[in-house]
């Protein structure tokens, strides 16, 4: 059985996994901003709330209700908008310490589901788990919606492609800007870190403790830096690091799947007997070259409606490759692309019908490129297409050169509405940390990183690539001392876990669909985001 990751995505494995992203930012400009004693937003915090039983299949069970929150901090008297939450109550309301609100990371990723997660851990029995979809995402509104296509993604574009993703790029800028160009520069980290101040006044709590997943870990330590005064206990799993918002953030992903991919085809080659890849790291390397070479040739047609190209295959291959408990079945199911045979008919059926299941989404794409504006993006093309052409051919699978291109952020013409939050520590509890020593979508030294300059003790989670570690099934290790810390406020030191071993391999496996599904998803929130 998979480690569930901390993702509220369905399966999704022929997605152009381009909907959740690492995030890490704040704009700049320059305007104070009003703080949770300003009178200005008394009527917010007043507020009541109504809470009814949410309508989504898979919320089904918890409640649901809207928070008003000012569109523009600065103008609180202004225009509105509003910010969708889930609710699942405390399981012994007499052990009842407060609420814990939790984010999935993104920027963009939909968070009311994360509310039902945690439903027989010693969390729920204390806190009244609260999730919720940011301003711009899901069921909150005003929802971003640019009515355009995002780049597209190229993990080693050839020279023809770094030019078309570069007009790509200039075109989904433009066409949000000219959609949405009102609303994009609210969009921010510190914008949504205010909405969490008005969900907690409005929901009558002095304090909140919080739960947050990937760039969910950056707008926690924002959180933390605006209202220390109110934030209690903190959980920041898989973080960003502090340094090099937006981009710099976003090139550590590239080297992080090299790393990952080196172990894969390592241990790939030591099975050349059942796989047949090739026997040593190179003659694995040189196998799946030549499939991806094949495919940009001559794509496949296997799933409906989708064209499985060389660059889906590049970024899946990057994908299987973290997961060392589960290369077995990831072997499995890269051996028909290798082979060129057709995958079984059930197989893809029944794959199709777990794509199709979700009925509550995943993440707004268009916030979370409305959130990476929030700061400055290199103006130089030619740096872009020289990093491209570098990293092409250094990481050319996972993400690959798909940060490395120019991102919509690179045009953007929006005046940013403030500078970056700087972040820091004063006036708030250590928090507790998180980190995968083979992250691929947050690389392990953001994590430590992050605990440095907030001076929170670090779980390490030696020879894993997943993202997002607490989660109910996960390593025991990592839940009794995050539970002990939430719970019992037991604040650990530095502590190692151990990730789950390499998956053992003596015949292939059975194809099964609920398998391979998980892991060609993008992790938290999300493809070649965080």
């Amino acid at each position: 059985m998979r480690r569930p990751r901390a993702s509220t995505m369905t399966a999704g494995v022929l997605v152009t996994a381009l909907a959740a992203s690492l995030a890490t930012a704040l704009p700049a400009a320059a305007d104070p901003r009003p703080t949770t004693d300003d009178p200005a937003l008394a009527d917010f915090h007043d507020q009541e709330i109504t809470w009814s039983p949410c309508t989504e299949k898979t919320l089904q069970g918890l409640e649901c209700a809207d928070v008003q929150v000012p569109l523009d901090y600065s103008e609180p008297d202004g225009e509105r908008a509003t910010v969708a939450i889930s609710r699942s109550g405390a399981d012994d309301p007499a052990q009842r310490r407060g609420i814990l609100l939790t984010n999935p990371g993104g920027p963009g990723g939909h968070g009311r589901s994360l509310a039902g997660m945690y439903e027989g851990t010693r969390v729920s029995q204390v806190y009244d788990v609260i999730g919720m979809d940011p301003r711009g995402s899901g069921a909150s509104s005003p929802r971003m919606d640019c009515g355009s296509e995002p780049s597209p993604l190229y993990p080693r574009p050839t020279d023809a492609e770094i030019s078309d993703a570069t007009r790509a790029a200039i075109r989904y800028q433009r066409d949000c800007e000219d959609a949405q160009g009102d609303l994009r520069p609210h969009m921010t980290t510190a914008n949504t870190a205010r909405d969490m101040d008005v969900i907690r006044a409005a929901l009558g709590e002095e304090k909140i403790d919080y739960l947050g997943y990937s760039y969910g870990t950056y707008l926690g330590a924002v959180y933390g830096s605006l209202f220390p005064e109110r934030l209690g206990r903190s959980v920041l799993d898989s973080p960003v690091h502090p340094d090099g918002i937006w981009r710099n953030v976003f090139l550590r992903q590239a080297p992080a799947y090299s790393a990952n991919m080196d172990r894969y085809t390592a241990w790939a080659a030591e099975h050349d007997d059942v796989l047949g890849f090739g026997s040593t790291r190179e003659e694995v390397y040189a196998t799946f070259d030549a499939t991806s070479a094949r495919l940009r040739e001559e794509p496949r047609t296997d799933f409906p409606g989708i064209l499985y190209d060389n660059h889906l295959f590049d970024f899946e291959v990057g994908q299987l490759s973290r997961d060392q408990q589960h290369w077995d079945i990831a072997s499995e199911y890269l051996g028909y692309f290798v082979r060129d045979e057709p995958l079984p008919p059930e197989f893809v059926s029944e794959l199709q019908a777990l794509t199709e299941e979700e009925d509550y989404g995943v993440t707004t794409q268009d916030l979370q490129t409305a959130v990476l504006c929030e700061a400055e993006w290199p103006g130089r093309i030619s740096r872009y297409h020289a990093d491209a052409r570098a990293y092409r051919e250094e990481h050319p699978y996972g993400v690959g050169a798909y940060w490395s291109l120019p991102h919509p952020c690179t045009f953007n013409t929006l005046e940013r509405p403030e500078p970056l939050v700087e972040l820091e520590r004063d006036g708030y509890s250590e928090p507790l940390l998180i980190a995968g020593e083979f992250d691929a979508n947050t690389a392990y030294e953001g994590g430590v990183a992050m605990a440095k300059l907030l001076d929170g003790p670090l779980i390490t989670v030696a020879g894993d690539g997943g993202h997002g570690f607490y989660l109910p099934g996960g390593l025991d290790c990592v839940r009794e001392a995050v539970e002990a810390y939430l719970v019992d406020g037991v604040v650990p030191g530095d502590l190692t876990c151990q990730g789950p071993p390499p998956a053992e391999l003596d015949t292939a496996p059975e194809l099964e669909a609920e398998e391979i599904a998980p892991l060609t998803e993008p992790a938290v929130p999300l493809g070649p985001g965080i």
